[in-house]
């Protein structure tokens, strides 16, 4: 094996699959708090009790977990305070859900999803009291704050309330709306994504003892560490470092070569997102390794985001290694 082949295998064993283009799916438990308003259905009015039931400012408090890529459960309490005018006192209802908030996808910056809920609820009245069912759906959306996983989340719900109140007059069931904005905030430390599979380079072993001109060199060596802040395009002080070491010993050792930087995502978010954020963050690999001296006309960017997975996106071992910077040795000149 020649001197040349020897450094490419050190390259390659130093350059292991681990890069994160993309956000894990966060799994956490974590707590929900907000502030809302409820708007009553004319039912509640009692015409002969001269009640004049107006909306009313609520709050939720509650505690939830991803379950998957499209699903989350919560518990959530409530409760609020119907003013009903005229010096008739209040009705306040307190009470809590189960609820499945379905989502359409997991974009940080906006999520949009569909929740279905069913619990109980107290109503006190001056009349008379009841604990009934309810049931609510609605649509919402969660948008991330941070890199901690912290999001603003608002949602807009139809709630059935089955109190059956024995007033006068009084409708049985009623048919509110509700309108909720608040946050979520994850418990405990994200936690890491799995150490995927190391890519190796394997080396080529030359005729003796008078080998032929080599082919053009065709590589492509996985590097390690080259991170990036969460849904942007800022390269860490690590992955600084590794493009230092790694990847400028590979360029240094094939002075005849052309390269291409290729970025990878694993399947979550949309295609043309994951697309775009991979190439704004190649992009940053190739200027990055221009400041360090490289000739730019030898290397060209590309994000191929979700399209060329290496392993099952359906585990999070497999999207961890389908997250990636790879520098591909593409020709020589």
């Amino acid at each position: 094996m020649n001197t040349k082949k020897q450094l490419l295998v050190a390259a390659g064993l130093a350059a292991l699959s681990a890069s994160a283009l993309a956000a894990d799916l966060d799994d956490r438990w974590y707590l929900s708090a907000g502030a809302g308003y409820v708007f009553p259905d004319d039912n509640r009015d009692r015409i002969s009790t001269g009640w004049d039931v107006e909306g009313a400012p609520s709050a939720f408090l509650g505690i939830g977990k991803t379950i998957n890529e499209w699903l989350n459960v919560e518990l959530n309490a409530k409760g609020h305070s119907f003013d009903l005018g005229g010096g008739n006192g209040n009705w306040d209802q307190w009470g809590a859900t189960l609820d499945g908030l379905i989502f359409f996808n997991r974009n940080a910056k906006f999520s949009p999803y569909a929740v279905v809920g069913a619990g109980m609820m107290r109503s006190d009245t001056p009349l008379d009291n009841a604990d009934g069912p309810i049931a609510e759906a609605g649509l919402g959306f969660m948008h991330a704050l941070n890199d901690d996983g912290d999001t603003l989340r608002a949602e807009v719900r139809h709630r059935w309330d089955f109190a059956n109140l024995d007033v006068p007059g009084g409708k049985k069931n009623h048919s509110d709306w509700v309108l909720m904005v608040g946050v979520t905030i994850p418990l405990g430390k994200r936690p890491e994504a799995p150490a995927p599979m190391p890519v190796v380079v394997m080396p080529v072993v030359m005729a003796e003892p008078a080998p032929p001109p080599p082919a053009p060199v065709t590589e492509t060596v996985v590097l390690k560490d080259v991170n990036f802040c969460f849904d942007c395009d800022t390269l860490s002080a690590q992955a600084q470092q590794k493009l230092d070491y790694d990847a400028m010993a590979i360029v240094e050792h094939h002075p005849n070569a052309t390269f291409e930087v290729a970025g990878h995502t694993d399947s979550i978010g949309s295609e043309m997102y994951n697309e775009a954020l991979s190439q704004r963050r190649v992009d940053s690999v190739r200027t990055y390794l221009i400041q360090k001296g490289v000739d730019g006309s030898r290397m060209t960017a590309r994000g191929y985001g979700e399209s060329q997975p290496v392993a099952d996106n359906a585990t999070a071992e497999g999207r961890a290694q389908n997250r990636r910077v790879e520098l591909r040795i593409t020709e020589s000149r």
